[in-house]
């Protein structure tokens, strides 16, 4: 089973959504929010899939370490 984490544009910043899940927090940078999913996958015991949502709406497979989008 895999966990998907997605890290989201939010009114506030950034959030992550964890398997369907949305954080209940918001985090003011990209670097937050990914340490705050980091933080949560832990966790988790099966595989851990991070994906950033690019201006399209496409969600991307990322490393939780991969370069920041460009409107971080």
């Amino acid at each position: 089973m895999n966990n998907f984490c997605d890290i989201v544009p939010h009114p506030d910043g950034w959030t992550y959504i964890l398997n369907g899940v949305e954080s209940r927090c918001s985090y003011h940078t990209y670097d937050l929010a990914v340490a705050a999913a980091r933080v949560d996958m832990a966790k988790r015991k099966h595989n851990k899939i991070f994906r950033r949502m690019e201006l399209n709406g496409v969600m991307l497979p990322v490393q939780p370490d991969a370069a920041k989008p460009l409107n971080a």
